[in-house]
């Protein structure tokens, strides 16, 4: 077996331990492989891992959710299986597993499931994707010279009440909304911006996008939406909206986009999901005896 190893260079010991024991797992199974550092420019970083692929037959991704989502850019369409050995900021897609550290590494040699993925635009996603408050938060972060997971909280906290909710027009599932938007996401998978659970219902093999369209309201209403947002109650707000989708349009022009905790671009924008897209290696919860 050959592995493709994409990693982002970084100091924290966890990325430094997970590299270490699958370099020795590769050697105990005979395994070759080769070491794929990211330089930041997603460009010329997902053109070099497609050019890999056609020499491997696995990737494995040590990182987070933005090395992640580089990695799921780079392998769509090709025949080569994606794992991940999570050791990032917000690990959000990791999260939605509830795994831990030997579930991951066990998966690395579990058979792959085909799993969907997300499309906003050009730019694909095995998470979540946002328009909102949610991308505003991610350029805030992105400034910064480095965070942590309880950033991520934090500053979402502290811009609710500075951000200015902005008219959003959009067809869901063939349903023209105009609405004063505080948050539209798309969720493949459950967790985001640094452990917040907006989708517990998301499937990774229905074919389908989770959307939760929160309305802004006003300072006040905002901030209660959030606390709701953080102890999982979001689903009993009245300004929400949910649905299952497997298409939506934002025709609204200027509005940030992120995809995976990363910004994209900005609307309008085009959100699909590809189902059974991607050879994923999902992990198994470890059964207490």
């Amino acid at each position: 077996m050959s592995l493709l190893i994409i990693i982002k260079p970084s100091i924290k010991k966890q990325s430094k331990k997970s590299l270490m024991w699958l370099k020795n797992t590769c050697k105990k199974r005979s395994f070759s492989y080769c070491i794929f550092t990211t330089t930041g420019n997603f460009e010329n970083d997902c053109a070099q891992i497609s050019l890999l692929l056609s020499k491997f037959t696995k990737a494995v991704v040590l990182g987070g959710d933005g090395t992640l989502n580089l990695a799921v850019n780079a392998l769509i369409g090709s025949n080569c299986s994606l794992a991940l050995l999570p050791c990032g900021t917000g690990n959000d897609f990791s999260r939605g597993f509830g795994c831990k550290e030997y579930d991951w590494r066990k998966a690395l040699f579990n058979t792959p499931t085909a799993i969907d993925v997300g499309k906003i635009n050009s730019r694909y996603f095995i998470n979540i994707a946002g328009v909102g408050l949610d991308a505003h938060v991610v350029k805030v972060i992105e400034a910064k010279a480095s965070f942590s997971s309880f950033d991520y909280s934090w500053m979402s906290v502290k811009e609710l009440f500075y951000y200015q909710a902005q008219q959003l027009h959009g067809t869901f599932n063939n349903d023209a909304r105009q609405y004063q938007n505080l948050i539209t996401v798309f969720a493949n998978h459950k967790f985001f911006g640094g452990g917040l659970e907006i989708a517990p219902n998301a499937d990774l093999t229905d074919g389908k996008l989770e959307c939760y369209q929160m309305r802004s309201g006003g300072l006040f209403y905002n901030v209660i939406s959030f606390i709701k947002l953080f102890f999982k109650r979001h689903q009993h707000i009245k300004n929400l909206t949910y649905s299952r989708l497997s298409k939506a349009f934002i025709n609204t022009e200027g509005l940030l986009i992120e995809a995976d905790g990363e910004l994209v671009g900005k609307t309008p924008a085009v959100i699909s999901v590809h189902g059974h897209a991607l050879l994923f290696h999902i992990p198994i919860k470890k059964r207490l005896q």
